[in-house]
């Protein structure tokens, strides 16, 4: 299973008012349609952790610190949701850095 590590959410439409058992089975939805399994700086560490889920979970706690390609628009959990930034698992979630 995946590791997500929960960042406090911030007011984006599409997660305000989710309890937090729905924001948790809706971040479960997404770990089928996320990219980050097969972009070039998930690297073999964050793999072995299951981390993924970046854009929306929280950055790399500990695996990941170079940026080498980043698929992250083509994500549709990105696109769901209307980012415009990348390296979500070096900078965090980009509803947090919106502030």
């Amino acid at each position: 299973m995946a590791k997500c590590v929960r960042t406090p959410r911030t007011s984006m439409s599409k997660m305000e008012g989710l309890s937090e058992e729905e924001f948790d089975r809706w971040m479960m939805s997404k770990m089928d349609v996320c990219q980050c399994l097969d972009c070039s700086t998930h690297n073999e560490c964050a793999k072995r952790s299951g981390e993924r889920l970046f854009c929306v979970a929280a950055r790399s706690p500990m695996c990941i610190e170079k940026r080498l390609g980043c698929l992250c628009e083509e994500c549709p959990v990105f696109q769901e949701l209307g980012m415009k930034q990348g390296y979500h698992c070096l900078t965090g979630p980009e509803l947090r850095r919106k502030g």
